[in-house]
This record gives C-alpha cells, sequence and structure tokens, in this order.
C-alpha cells in the first residue's frame, strides 16, 4: 500500500470505528476512545466467539478452555479433553449481525491442535462523526475476516501449558483491502487445582496500523465445586489498558442429572457510552452501563451420546443499546 492511500485508509477506519462506538448522548464526545480509528482491524475486538467470555467480563486470559482458547489464550486450546466444535452468532449495535464464527479442537494425546473462522458482512453502517452527527453519503460495505490454526501442548503432568498460533487477517472497508499474518502465543500455570496463572501475547507481527497486538494476564480461583473467580488485565496496542472480573456459579450436572446449569457475571472497564433510553435498562438500572455483561450456560453430556452445550451473553451498551451473543458447543 503506497503512502499516499494511507489518510484514505485512516479515515476508514476512524469511521468503522465511530459507526462501532459513536452515539447521540449528552456527552458524545466521551463516546470515543482517542484511539478509535489508530489501529487496523478493529473488528477483532468485537469479542465475538465466546458467549461465556464475554458474560465474564472478557476476564478470560486464565478462565477459557478449549476452542476458546483461539480467541484468548492459545495454550488454553490444550485443556480440551474431547474434540470439540463450536459455533457463535453475535447481536451488535447498530444492526450489526456477525453470523459466521466457527472453530475447532483436536486432542492428539497431550498436544491440542485447534482452528477458528470468523467473518463479519455488512453495508448497512449509520456513520456519525465524533460528535454524533450523522454522514450522510458515507455508509460504507465491510467484509472482515480472518482464520486461525493452532497448537497447545501440556507439560509436568498438567501443571504448564504451552500454546501458539498462525492467523491470516482480511480486512475490507469500503473497498480498502489490506491482509497480515499475526501470532499469538500463551501459557497457563496451574500449581493446584484451585488457581491458574495466564499470560498472552496475541495479534503480534505487523505494525499497529495494520492489526494492533494485545498482551493480556490474569488468574482465576476455583472456590469449592461451585463457584470460580477470574481477573485479567489487558493492554491493546491502540487503547488504555483495560480489566475484567468474572464470576461463574456452576450447578453441577450430578446435582441435575440430566445436565449442568451455570451463571455468570463480569465487568469490563469499557468507555462511558452515554444512556439509553430502553425502558427495561430503565427500570434495571443499566441505562447508562457499559461495562456489566451478564449470562447463563447449559451443557449435558447425555444428548445422544456427545456433550452438548449452550452459552448466552448480554451486554448493555450504553447510548448504542446492548449486545447478545449465542454459543453452541459440541464435545465428541
Amino acid at each position: 500500500m503506497s503512502a499516499s492511500s494511507r489518510p484514505g485508509r485512516r479515515r476508514i477506519c476512524a469511521l468503522v470505528a465511530a459507526a462501532l462506538a459513536a452515539a447521540v448522548t449528552a456527552r458524545p464526545a466521551a463516546a470515543i476512545s482517542p484511539y478509535a480509528g489508530t489501529g487496523g482491524a478493529a473488528f477483532l475486538q468485537l469479542k465475538q466467539g465466546s458467549a461465556r467470555a464475554m458474560a465474564l467480563g472478557n476476564a478470560a486470559v486464565a478462565m477459557v478452555d478449549g476452542a476458546d482458547g483461539l480467541l484468548y489464550n492459545p495454550a488454553a486450546l490444550g485443556l480440551a479433553q474431547q474434540r470439540e466444535i463450536d459455533y457463535s452468532y453475535m447481536r451488535y449495535v447498530q444492526g450489526l449481525n456477525t453470523p459466521l464464527y466457527m472453530a475447532y479442537a483436536h486432542p492428539l494425546g497431550r498436544t491440542v491442535w485447534g482452528a477458528n473462522i470468523d467473518y463479519i458482512n455488512d453495508s448497512n453502517f449509520d456513520v456519525r462523526d465524533a460528535n454524533g452527527i450523522p454522514q450522510p453519503g458515507t455508509n460504507i460495505r465491510v467484509n472482515d475476516g480472518y482464520g486461525t490454526v493452532a497448537v497447545a501442548r501440556s507439560f509436568w503432568y498438567e501443571k504448564l501449558y504451552l500454546g501458539a498460533a498462525v492467523r491470516e487477517v482480511h480486512e475490507d472497508n469500503a473497498g480498502n483491502l489490506h491482509d497480515s499474518v499475526v501470532g499469538d502465543v500463551g501459557i497457563i500455570v496451574r500449581p493446584n487445582e484451585t488457581v491458574s496463572l495466564a499470560a498472552a501475547y496475541q495479534d503480534f507481527g505487523t505494525s499497529v496500523y495494520n492489526v494492533a497486538s494485545i498482551a493480556r494476564a490474569g488468574a482465576s480461583f476455583h472456590i469449592g465445586d461451585l463457584l470460580t473467580l477470574g481477573f485479567e488485565i489487558n493492554k491493546a496496542a491502540d487503547d488504555n489498558p483495560r480489566a475484567g472480573i468474572g464470576a461463574e456459579f456452576v450447578v453441577p450436572e450430578e446435582y441435575l442429572e440430566y445436565g449442568q446449569l451455570a451463571f455468570r457475571v463480569g465487568y469490563y472497564s469499557a468507555d462511558y457510552l452515554g444512556q439509553s433510553f430502553n425502558s427495561t435498562l430503565v427500570n434495571l438500572h443499566l441505562d447508562q452501563t457499559s461495562g456489566v455483561s451478564f449470562g447463563f450456560g447449559l451443557f449435558t453430556s447425555q444428548a445422544f451420546g456427545y456433550g452438548l452445550g449452550l452459552d448466552y451473553a448480554f451486554v448493555p451498551f450504553g447510548a448504542l443499546g446492548t449486545i447478545d451473543q449465542v454459543s453452541i458447543k459440541l464435545k465428541f
């Protein structure tokens, strides 16, 4: 890409970021991070693929396992005990739907291989500037996606997990095309059955202008058989440091006979995105919330001889509305 074309691409990236983050609020200038549009492949930050992680406030680097590790920490792929296929659908703000996310994990002894694919297609963005003013004639077409191949392995009697991944990222914003190859590395240390310590460095290998890398570190704590708490700090190359905390309460399968039920809540240090006038959010006092998340999960190991799971996440997003994500998981 020539230097003369870069200002145009920066403008397109800024418009995409504005379309995802801007809103007409009493404090519109506070709705968009000053970093908006400064990094490439912003769609990677939509966090599609794991409703469980989204419900936990994205405090996921030490809490995810199996195919979900492809999203937050490749070392977590090594925790898969069975072959696993995941599908996820997310309803985002401004009518943006992300209909295709699929992942697969395949254990081979202590080594686990995995892959995922994600695709976003939309042509109906209501583009606004930093002050929330509509920009007529600037609606843009978006065709973005990526594919990942990863491998993880356990060591020291499953106390140490290491993982790595390679990702091909395709970005097409209003015909402005860009392809990048980036990498992930991750580690999980589990000194006992109670504590997990984890770190990951993702999307490295190119400039922030192409794809913004992100560093994650965190821990999870199992309290008894029912409760797990998680904490994560992350820093993207095009954003301020962020923190997330999450809690998951699980009613085990032996208690319910046919399956297990999980309730989740989380908090992520998101930017203020204004006030929603949705009556349900107002009644729940969530109308000015853009960091709290909720969700639940159902799983049974007795579905036609397979393990079948369903996860749901709900995230209030200030004046922009709400985000919903559903994930389906099959283990065999």
